[in-house]
């Protein structure tokens, strides 16, 4: 993966010759919440030394990326100019990230003419003396802005009478690139093999966390004896690598980010034929801003959720590329990888969107991965987290890798959701068509086992047909028209006395054989009742007897997938109605 990240940063570095300084400073307002920027300014005067001229408020403007000049530092240390942002409390940033930057003055590693000295011991002195005021004007533009919003705190210099930012002098250029590459070279290795272009270089680095779930800040991360000095062996990169490394991480996060109900994933793109080909497939395509926000902007279908997802596109790209899925949790400064997908090949996604068609058009709704959601969401609809996430990304896992599904154990939580919205009398129709769905959607995958009986033609063969294998043995056809003749007894019970009593026979739906082997005769004498056993509630009794008949005694399934057959039968009793009565209402 992080090869495939590097091959697509070293692509856009040459398709936009970016300069190292673009790839070292990065954008501040990444994510969108930091759209204010407190400049700290300062006038020079008759070229001796500046003085402060105050504290304000500007909007951000991302053509001025490289002119914040911003790259983040240790947590509690000054970042790598005196440019800093500020998220929630501003208490000590000014000291920490701005005075704190300054202290490169006493860095005897960094070399500085008399006259760069001189020119930053005067910024220096002055914002030190003014300080106070500094964090009053700070702390007065905090409350003046939304907790949510974060503030860019940077320095801003006149100098000519020209108002100017950090990033415009060389001077403060420099010292960020001698910073970051001090770091970099804190740990490293002479004469080695870069594990991600596989040559040999002069300097391999091994502290490189371009990805924050790689860390050397515990032991069990450090090879060679828990010596961190050998750490380079775990990954050394060379410097032209660690800086493609982090253009593509930056690409990735800014132009192919999804969302993928509530979890984050990056879409990663690998050429197959090396780093430069196919010219005109997916790794071209993905490094023209001009063509993402033209295949975001198509009305196309979708799997997930996210209206700019563009796998459907790229499901028409040939099998030389290949796509992988990264889900990573961000909390504060860490990555947390929660799955990744690797090379699924566009053929793949093909296959995924011919299942997602016919399901389509068997049922008349729309398939999205929502319907698996519905499901492996939470526990408890009462709880405040998804506690479900894993068993959710484990199947999108195995629908990308083409892994079968246990279909015992999607029942499980299948019926478990039915369950619970048929009893609180909520979205019990809902909940079954995202289960049939569901179902449908894997088995045309071949993804779940279904077991399947030789079943002879009724009345009902064209419904029965459309749905494949789901509803293929005598047993699952009869538990199905079971539920049918059983809905249209509860809207009978309804429209003749307002209310469903005859709900409570049906064991909140974790009936076994006997219930059901029972339950017919019941409905039937029910209808009767209520002079409601028509022609056609007759046809679905006796289909469904014969059916039940054929399945014989000591019924080999579960009671999770006896109730699920059933419940089907309760969600499709409008459809089934259509083909017995045709548009007549049914009494």
């Amino acid at each position: 993966m992080l090869a495939a990240v590097k091959d697509l940063g070293q692509l856009v570095i040459e398709k936009e010759g970016r300069r190292l300084l673009d790839v070292l400073v990065k954008d501040p307002n990444g994510g969108g919440n930091y759209q204010h920027v407190v400049t700290i300014k300062l006038r020079e005067v008759n070229g001796a030394g500046f003085v402060f001229c105050g504290v304000e408020r500007e909007e951000f403007d991302s053509a001025k990326v490289q002119r914040y000049l911003y790259r983040k530092g240790p947590a509690r240390g000054a970042d790598y100019s005196p440019t800093a942002k500020i998220s929630g409390k501003p208490e000590g940033t000014f000291e920490r990230k701005i005075l704190g930057w300054f202290r490169v003055l006493d860095d005897k590693e960094i070399s500085f003419t008399d006259q760069e000295r001189q020119f930053l011991q005067s910024i220096r002195n002055e914002l030190d003396k003014n300080g106070a005021e500094i964090r009053r004007a700070i702390l007065n533009y905090r409350d003046e802005i939304p907790k949510r919003e974060g503030i860019i705190l940077t320095v801003k210099l006149c100098v000519g009478g020209t108002w100017q930012y950090v990033g415009d002098f060389q001077l403060f250029r420099r010292v960020l690139q001698d910073l970051v590459e001090r770091k970099d070279r804190s740990i490293y290795a002479s004469d080695k093999v870069c594990s991600l272009c596989g040559k040999l270089n002069n300097t391999v680095l091994g502290g490189v966390n371009t990805y924050t779930f790689y860390t050397l800040d515990k032991p069990g991360f450090i090879t060679g004896y828990f010596d961190k000095k050998r750490a380079w062996r775990n990954f050394p990169t060379c410097f032209q690598c660690k800086m493609a490394l982090e253009e593509g991480k930056k690409y990735i996060e800014s132009n192919l980010a999804f969302k993928f109900y509530g979890i984050s994933y990056y879409l990663i793109p690998k050429s197959l034929l090396g780093q430069h080909a196919p010219q005109e497939e997916i790794l071209d395509i993905l490094v023209d801003s001009k063509k993402i926000i033209s295949l975001k902007q198509k009305e196309i279908d979708r799997i997930t959720d996210d209206e700019e997802d563009i796998l459907a596109v790229l499901k028409d790209a040939s099998d030389m590329v290949a796509l992988s899925l990264l889900f990573l949790k961000k909390q504060n400064a860490a990555e947390r990888i929660l799955l990744l997908i690797e090379d699924v090949l566009p053929s793949r996604l093909r296959r995924i969107f011919a299942a997602k068609a016919a399901v389509d058009e068997a049922t008349g709704a729309n398939f999205t991965f929502r319907c698996f959601r519905t499901f492996f969401g939470k526990s408890d609809s009462d709880k405040r987290d998804f506690d479900l996430n894993g068993y959710f990304l484990d199947l999108t896992d195995r629908v990308f890798k083409d892994r079968p599904v246990n279909y015992h154990f999607l029942l499980r939580f299948l019926m478990k959701k039915i369950r619970e919205e048929f009893v609180a009398d909520r979205y019990f129709a809902f909940a079954v068509n995202d289960g049939l769905m569901s179902v449908l959607f894997l088995e045309d995958l071949k993804l779940i086992d279904l077991e399947v009986e030789d079943v002879e033609e009724s009345a009902l063969e064209g419904l029965f047909a459309k749905y494949g294998p789901v509803f293929q043995s005598p047993l699952k056809r009869g538990l199905f028209l079971l539920g049918v003749l059983t809905e249209l007894l509860l809207r009978k019970q309804y429209s003749s006395r307002g209310s469903r009593p005859f709900v409570k026979t049906l064991k909140g739906l974790k009936m076994g054989e006997k219930d059901f082997k029972g339950l017919l005769p019941r409905v039937q004498n029910k209808l009767e009742e209520y002079d409601s056993f028509d022609k056609g509630k007759r046809l679905l009794a006796r289909e469904a007897a014969a059916y039940l008949l054929r399945a014989g005694e000591g019924w080999k399934m579960s009671v999770d997938e006896m109730n699920f057959c059933f419940a089907a039968g309760m969600n499709l009793a409008d459809e089934v109605a259509e083909k017995i009565y045709g548009k007549q209402e049914v009494s």
